[in-house]
């Protein structure tokens, strides 16, 4: 009879073994970036918000060795960019921070990202059991390219009280009201943006042909800047704002203004905010301490932080334990139904945000 208790035995006995071993490989291993990164340049693109901005200044006071030099922008305006600058063999960039929807659908199919995975060296950053639902933190099936750190609830539509006497939105389908005609500002709904995550959201809820008259019936205005689109809402230009950044609503509403403006009681949709490596990134070591600082605990608790001091909504991280900043606990996904929620910054949302830029060339082109 075979005894099975000596290589049981055995077996535990060689991964105890092993373990300072694997302990000392990535600790080596960490040390030896950190070394070979210093003195390199690091540039990073990241989503126009100060947050974002924030977090890679507590970066650079983490590793003072490495020179960060921040991008910030759009991800609608990037995309574009970065695809047009690898096709001309231009690899300027070595990461991208930011909503994912125009990496995922813009810059992925055209091969512009590594693999993410290949730059992680912490345990805590490499193992699943750190993250809620590890089976969707990747936004594409594509393969581990971008990488969620963040998914939470939001709803940018926001309406102005005092622009229509007494006109009330209770729900989505006070959007057709005829009083709102002409009052209706979003963004450039051909490409993914917070503008199009909303009607894409209508669309998933209500159908096509609400999305139609919408588009159609209630002639709304098309602005492209965030900030202006938002200067429209507060200056009762509009009444009604889809899209656009609401941390320039949140702001003004913690400057104590903005009284008459309120979240239109919309259907939220999920927004991931991912992290993603540069196709030929030419600082690699340099990348490698971002990525693995930014998604460890310690950067992740930063950016909740961070994140809050101005924005209403979304201080969330998808790691198990970091907590959510305790007056954004609205913003967090239900955790074991997330795969029922639109969510445009992955493959899931292609469908409906299709549909809108569908729609919306066809109405302006019988303009």
């Amino acid at each position: 009879m075979t005894n099975l208790a000596f290589p049981r035995l055995a077996f535990a006995f060689g991964l105890l073994a092993a373990a300072p071993a694997f302990a000392q490989d990535w600790q080596k291993e960490w040390a030896d970036t950190q070394a070979r990164a210093k003195g390199q340049e690091f540039n990073l693109a990241v989503h126009s918000y100060e947050a974002h901005e924030a977090v890679a200044r507590e970066f650079q006071k983490r590793f003072p060795d490495i020179k960060v030099n921040v991008t910030p922008s759009t991800p609608s305006t990037m995309a574009p960019r970065i695809v047009t600058e690898q096709r001309n063999g231009v690899f300027a960039w070595d990461s991208w921070w930011a909503s994912t929807a125009n990496m995922n659908n813009i810059v992925l199919p055209l091969n512009g990202f590594d693999k993410i995975t290949d730059y992680f060296i912490l345990p805590e950053v490499k193992d699943p059991e750190n993250w809620r639902r590890p089976d969707m933190m990747y936004s594409s099936d594509t393969g581990p390219y971008i990488f969620m750190a963040s998914q939470y609830a939001e709803a940018t539509a926001f309406f102005n009280k005092g622009v229509v006497k007494g006109l009330e939105m209770r729900n989505a389908d006070d959007l057709l009201n005829p009083k709102l005609k002409g009052l209706i500002a979003t963004e450039d709904a051909t490409r993914p943006n917070a503008g199009t995550y909303v009607l894409s959201s209508l669309v998933k809820a209500k159908g096509e042909e609400f999305m139609r008259r919408l588009m159609g019936d209630q002639n709304p205005i098309y602005i492209a800047n965030q900030r202006q689109l938002a200067d429209t809402l507060i200056r009762g230009d509009a009444a009604v704002m889809i899209g656009g950044s609401p941390e320039y609503i949140a702001q003004c509403w913690k400057a104590g203004s903005c009284k008459d403006i309120v979240r239109l009681p919309v259907t939220p949709y999920l927004l991931g905010r991912g992290v993603a490596v540069m196709k030929n990134a030419p600082h690699k070591d340099a990348t490698k301490v971002w990525i693995n600082w930014l998604l460890s605990r310690e950067g992740q608790q930063v950016y909740v932080r961070e994140w809050a001091k101005t924005n209403e909504t979304g201080a969330v991280s998808m790691r198990k334990d970091v907590e959510p900043d305790p007056h954004h606990v609205e913003s967090v996904p239900d955790y074991a139904n997330m795969q029922n929620a639109f969510r445009p910054s992955t493959d899931s949302g292609t469908k409906e945000m299709n549909t809108v830029a569908k729609v919306f060339k066809e109405i302006n082109d019988k303009k």
